[in-house]
């Protein structure tokens, strides 16, 4: 049901997508070349329209295969302004530099062709500069008035999923909270019905949810209308009140949905496949996969080889100040564990003293450590230790974004003591990553570090990969517990 709903709400945002960058696309050739504002070269003309016409596919194809790795058709009806207005300019510029970078090449290779197969269009620079700014202002525009017109729509009662949850326990509360984040798309959660509750009682729920009666309620309740679908979410030793239920619920025109006392036990993702007929649910499945997780290693080769590139004057800086202020050699090796508890060595700029653990053994390293150096703690406070870690990324041992690696001394230890703490090692280890950008790092709770970890690979896009470099570079990089 909220897969549909949202085919069709993400179906009507593609559409005012490509009505945007179309619209945009050609205000901006009529803008820069008949708008008066922009003087025209008089050498080179006006270029014809059937130019930029041949353009315009590749500029549409590119924006909305960006758009759709950056998650923008996979989401709910409305998320942070901030988040999609930078998604959407950085969309444009991706799209600007790919369409600049097939065209450069194009018109590069066709100059040794005949005359006839010759390319000599260029695009405009003053073209691209007003096609961004108006395509970012156009989409953002457009997106919100959908928001806006939709929360109308259900704000007068339009097309509106009133829903009845059949049980008040752990399951039902949970997905009583599900629900009511995707309430954009007009789900209302009207009660629920439970035998171990009071009729009246509020659930804590999102503000409260009331409980209409019990279980044996449900006919009557279903009599009066107004309930198009029902949830059942009863645990499987009320296997008979659940027979009860469906039995209940087949005497009314409602939809009714079953919810499998399994779904209790998952973290991350469930992934329900057919084995000839036969259904088979994997628990705990992530979203990195396949193709996402070629597009996600592509991205990790491109920005670690050209950071490696352009950091290398302060790469050999930086190893030049640790020679002249410290005993001992430049680089700090220490064995972590990545993807699938695999074991490597991490490569980090040293900013203690040569054995440090000699007497202690590993242990954590706390903000006011005694064992680091002046000029170590300045590296650790800007996190400029971490840079030499570009190496890793590229080798395929780690990933610009991912939970931060443990050492495997560690790892068993928390494995351990705290429940699901494994399912980090199903991805790859990070430069940075979600818990790093919202403060939390080695000084804080394990457990609250691995709920920030969790909710990244559940919720992986390529979206969230950006977001998160971009959070590192705006507050990520100092550390304020550094001093």
């Amino acid at each position: 049901m909220i897969k549909e709903k949202k085919i069709r709400l993400l179906t009507v945002y593609l559409i005012a997508d490509i009505i945007a960058i179309l619209v945009a696309y050609f205000y901006a050739y009529f803008f820069r070349f008949y708008g008066y504002i922009i003087p025209v070269d008089p050498l080179k003309g006006i270029p014809p329209l059937a130019s930029y016409l041949a353009v315009c596919p590749l500029f549409l194809l590119v924006h909305l295969i960006i758009f759709y790795f950056q998650g923008f058709y996979r989401t709910r009806l409305k998320r942070p302004q901030i988040d999609d207005s930078f998604l959407v300019a950085l969309n444009t510029l991706l799209t600007i530099l790919i369409v600049m970078g097939i065209l450069n090449y194009l018109y590069a290779y066709s100059q040794g062709a005949a005359p006839l197969f010759r390319m000599t269009f260029k695009i405009s620079h003053g073209f691209l500069i007003v096609y961004f700014i108006s395509v970012v202002i156009l989409i953002s525009f457009l997106r919100y008035q959908i928001y806006f017109f939709m929360k109308r729509r259900f704000a007068r009662g339009l097309n509106l999923q009133n829903i009845l949850i059949v049980g008040a326990g752990e399951m039902g509360r949970t997905l009583a909270q599900k629900l009511r984040a995707y309430k954009d798309l007009g789900f209302v959660v009207k009660g629920f019905l439970d035998d171990d509750h009071p009729v009246g009682e509020k659930i804590p729920v999102n503000g409260g949810i009331e409980v209409l009666g019990k279980i044996s309620d449900l006919d009557e309740i279903l009599s009066r209308g107004g309930i198009s679908e029902v949830y059942v979410a009863l645990e499987l030793k009320n296997y008979s009140k659940i027979l009860e239920t469906l039995k209940t619920v087949h005497k009314h025109i409602v939809n009714v949905r079953l919810i499998p006392d399994v779904f209790q036990l998952l973290t991350l993702k469930a992934n329900i496949q057919d084995l000839d007929g036969v259904p088979v649910i994997s628990i705990d499945d992530v979203s990195l996969r396949g193709f996402n997780r070629l597009l996600k290693r592509t991205v990790d080769i491109v920005v670690s080889f050209f950071g490696l590139v352009v950091l290398s004057p302060i790469l050999l800086i930086i190893a030049l100040l640790i020679k002249l202020t410290s005993r001992g050699p430049i680089f700090y090796l220490q064995e972590r564990m990545g993807l699938d508890g695999r074991q490597f060595t991490m490569i980090k700029f040293r900013t203690m003293i040569c054995d440090a653990e000699k007497e202690t053994g590993p242990v954590m390293c706390r903000p006011d450590d005694p064992r680091i150096t002046p000029f170590g703690r300045f590296l650790r406070k800007y996190s400029l230790d971490e840079l030499p870690q570009l190496i890793n990324v590229l080798k395929g041992e780690m990933s610009l974004v991912g939970p931060r690696p443990e050492r495997p001394s560690f790892v068993r230890e928390f494995a351990d003591r705290i429940p699901k703490y494994m399912l980090r090692h199903k991805v790859k280890s990070g430069i940075t990553g979600w818990a790093q950008v919202h403060g939390l790092r080695q000084d804080t709770s394990i457990e609250k570090r691995l709920e920030y970890d969790l909710y990244y690979i559940k919720n992986w896009s390529l979206g969230l990969d950006l977001k998160i470099i971009w959070m590192t570079i705006k507050r990520g990089f100092i550390d304020p517990n550094m001093r």
